[in-house]
C-alpha cells in the first residue's frame, strides 16, 4: 500500500513534474511524512520502467533531495543540541537512551556510522539528528551521506526498474484488493444497519421484550 501511494503521488505531479515530485516526497519524507523514502525511489525506478522518467536525472534529482532532507534532520540536532531528546515531537525519533546508544557507536566507529545509517531505514533519521547533536562536522557529514546516498539510490531505483513487470501485476492485485475490501465494508454497514432497523421495526433481538 505504501508502494501504491508513492506512486499515485508521483504520478499526480505529471510527466512534466515528475522530477519534481521525486524531490518534493524525498524532501517530505524526511520531515516526518508518513512514506518512506526507499519506496518513493523504487517507485521512481518503476516509472522509469514505464518511460515517465529518465534513469540519470531521476538518480541525480533522488541524491539531492535526500541530501536535502538529511542536512535538514542534521540542522535540528546540531541547533537544538542535547535537550531535542527531551522535546515531546523530537524524542520519538531519538529518545535519550536511543542518543547514549548512537553516542556510543560514534565514539567507536566516527563519521562511517552515517554512511551505514543510509541503508537502515528505522536507524538513519536517529543517527542524522545525532550527528548534528554531536557537532559533526557539516562538511563531513555531507561527505559520508553522500557516499551512502550515491550507492543507495541507485541501488533502490534500479529494483524498481527490474521488477517493473511484477509490480504492475502487483498493483493490479492490490486495486483488485482494495475494491474488495471496499465492497466488503459497504455490505456490512448495510447488513447492520438492515438488522438494526428491524430490531427497531419489529421488536426483535436481544433487546425485544419476551413473551409471557
Amino acid at each position: 500500500m505504501f508502494f501504491s501511494s508513492a506512486l499515485d503521488h508521483l504520478q499526480g505531479f505529471g510527466p512534466n513534474l515528475v522530477y519534481l515530485g521525486i524531490y518534493v516526497l524525498l524532501l517530505m519524507s524526511a520531515m516526518g511524512m508518513p512514506l518512506p523514502e526507499d519506496l518513493t525511489l523504487v517507485a521512481t525506478g518503476y516509472l522509469i520502467h514505464v518511460k515517465v522518467a529518465h534513469p540519470l536525472p531521476a538518480v541525480a534529482v533522488g541524491i539531492l533531495g535526500i541530501l536535502t532532507g538529511d542536512q535538514f534532520v542534521y540542522t535540528l540536532g546540531r541547533h537544538f543540541g542535547p535537550r531535542i531528546v527531551r522535546h515531546r515531537w523530537f524524542s520519538k525519533i531519538l529518545s535519550a537512551e536511543r542518543y547514549d546508544w548512537i553516542q556510543k557507536k560514534f565514539d567507536r566507529f566516527g563519521a562511517k556510522l552515517v554512511f551505514f545509517a543510509r541503508f537502515v531505514s528505522g536507524l538513519r533519521g536517529a543517527v542524522f539528528v545525532a550527528a548534528g547533536v554531536l557537532q559533526m562536522p557539516r562538511g563531513r557529514f555531507l561527505l559520508f551521506d553522500l557516499a551512502g546516498a550515491a550507492i543507495s539510490v541507485p541501488l533502490f531505483i534500479l529494483l524498481g526498474l527490474l521488477f517493473g513487470p511484477h509490480l504492475e501485476s502487483l498493483l493490479l492485485h492490490l486495486a483488485r484488493a482494495r475494491n474488495a475490501v471496499l465492497l466488503l465494508i459497504v455490505l456490512t454497514a448495510v447488513f447492520f444497519a438492515l438488522r438494526s432497523l428491524a430490531r427497531r421495526r419489529y421488536g426483535i433481538g436481544p433487546d425485544a421484550p419476551r413473551g409471557e
